[in-house]
């Protein structure tokens, strides 16, 4: 089990300047964000892929999942079609930097349609991709993020539906609550998709005066002692990367959050 972080709060940021950051907070591993913009055009092609991977090899901090995009509630078979292609480019993008997990959306609302009503598309979409990608080495992992369909119990019921050994959850330990989910109802979401992580981002907050306020980790109200242990009764054995999104100084936060994260990993005994 490797700790890390996600380099989006870098965005802005070169590559090297990342990855020294990465080395200076502990990093043993990171979800590299896949826009093409982010840390200076790194993804504007023509990519240098063999440069990048030595670039990366040499950080010694490993590149366990890309930040890609996608919204498959799509109102049309010709938008679904699109945003599948779209979401190929980062699966290609992971393939050729020997990436092993692709984070994916499930699908944004769109006003004047239900839930119900998108469910089918988003189905089909995650469908397409993983027909598409069946030989590429690469996995999806679904967030659970944004307003649609942050639910543990309806992501649960996707991924069994799409049915497919490449498909599984990036899982974020404060999006549900971010979501409007109270603390404990969480709780419940983030054991029962635990068996399904492919990636785990970790955020950590609590509610005040009832608006949910982000916090290095360790010092809000997620169990992540409790989370740490659901992974492990289930032989998780992938990255585990702090995700800091609150107002305080990001790299400081990220150093407590990697130390924390660390310190349960090596309490634990797990590797």
């Amino acid at each position: 089990m490797q700790i890390g972080f996600v380099t989006l709060g870098m965005g802005r940021e070169p590559l090297d300047a990342v990855l020294a950051a990465a080395r200076a907070a502990g990093c043993e591993a990171m979800e590299l964000n896949g826009r093409e913009t982010v840390h200076h055009n790194l993804w504007a092609p023509p990519i240098d892929f063999e440069s990048l991977q030595r670039e990366v090899g040499a950080s010694g901090v490993d590149a366990t999942s890309l930040g890609g995009y996608c919204n498959f509630a799509a109102t049309s078979d010709a938008a679904l079609e699109e945003e599948v292609r779209q979401f190929l480019g980062y699966c290609d993008v992971a393939r050729e930097m020997g990436i092993p997990v692709v984070r994916a959306f499930p699908g944004d609302v769109v006003e004047g349609h239900t839930l119900d009503e998108l469910y089918p598309s988003i189905v089909a979409g995650f469908g397409a991709v993983v027909d598409e990608i069946a030989d590429w080495g690469v996995r999806i992992g679904i967030e659970n993020h944004g307003r649609l369909l942050n639910d543990g119990d309806r992501l649960y019921d996707l991924v069994r539906e799409v049915d497919s050994p490449l498909l599984g959850i990036t899982l974020d330990t404060g999006n549900f609550c971010w979501a409007g989910h109270p603390i404990d109802r969480a709780h419940r979401f983030l054991e029962r998709l635990a068996p399904m992580a492919v990636s785990v981002h970790v955020k950590d907050g609590r509610f005040i005066d009832g608006e949910w306020t982000l916090f290095p980790a360790g010092r809000g109200d997620i169990d992540l002692p409790g989370v740490f242990a659901a992974l492990q009764a289930v032989g998780y054995d992938g990255p585990v990367l702090s995700e800091y999104e609150g107002t305080a100084d990001f790299l400081a936060s990220t150093t407590e959050s990697v130390a924390y994260l660390r310190g349960l990993r090596d309490g634990r005994g797990l590797r």
